[in-house]
């Protein structure tokens, strides 16, 4: 399933998309909990606006009868205005009840929210014989990490597994400066060895945005997002543009 994209949402409230489109959209935001929520929070913003210039007229309106009455003496209840008043509360109160919803949203994202979500442990599978058997590995699968990053670096000659895994054991023990290097070892030597690549793209993504490199973080998140057949697409399409858009905006 595709991404959708935030234009389209827009596009499609502004009623611009052809028949086709709408209905594409509208089986995507059926289909996709992320697109439903994103569509969510643009009617409610959209609401929110309105709902801002229904007060701002009912002000208007309000401060018009106030002055009329101070130039004439009231003969009779003003009904009028206690409605006024009335839709004048009730705006304040949607806009009270948005504001909070936003002021939640944007506190609660962060990019320790996002990695705790978003974190799965690596597991090495097991395979038969004694190709996979290496005490590095064994040390991986036993949870050992500091054995696992000591073990790698007394091997002399590298590879892409052996550096991969080190990272993830970097990444397990919250050192992720050293993580975010490793991974980077790994996808440089994509010309030559493209194993561990896409797990080292999502991970390094994780790994950029605990080490407060947002940028390249949410960057590499939307490449793999835009790839449904990438092997970290289920996970990544889990994580909500919005969320993204927040994390860019506290960096």
């Amino acid at each position: 399933m595709k991404q959708l994209k935030s234009e389209s949402l827009v596009d499609y409230l502004d009623e611009k998309l052809s028949s086709d489109e709408r209905s594409e959209v509208e089986y995507m935001v059926k289909h996709d909990t992320n697109a439903a929520s994103d569509l969510a929070y643009l009617k409610l913003a959209i609401e929110t606006v309105r709902l801002n210039a229904i007060a701002s007229k009912v002000i208007t309106v309000c401060q018009s009868l106030n002055a009329t009455s101070s130039e004439q003496p009231p003969t009779n209840p003003v009904t009028v205005r206690h409605m006024f008043r009335t839709g004048l509360r009730i705006a304040a109160v949607f806009i009270l009840l948005f504001c909070s919803a936003v002021l939640y949203k944007y506190i609660s994202v962060s990019n320790q929210s996002l990695y705790k979500n978003q974190f799965v442990p690596y597991a090495l599978s097991n395979m038969r014989g004694t190709e996979d058997r290496n005490p590095e590995a064994e040390a991986f699968r036993n949870k050992n990490w500091n054995q696992v990053i000591e073990l790698y670096s007394n091997i002399q000659v590298k590879s892409n597994k052996s550096i991969f895994l080190a990272a993830m054991s970097e990444l397990q023990l919250s050192h992720y400066a050293e993580a975010e290097v490793l991974f980077q070892n790994v996808l440089k030597n994509a010309s030559e060895d493209n194993s561990f690549q896409e797990d080292a793209e999502y991970y390094s993504a994780l790994a950029y945005l605990m080490n407060h490199n947002e940028a390249k973080g949410i960057g590499m998140l939307n490449k793999i997002k835009s790839d449904t057949n990438h092997r970290y697409y289920p996970l990544a399409s889990k994580i909500s543009g919005i969320d993204l858009k927040i994390i860019d905006l506290k960096k």
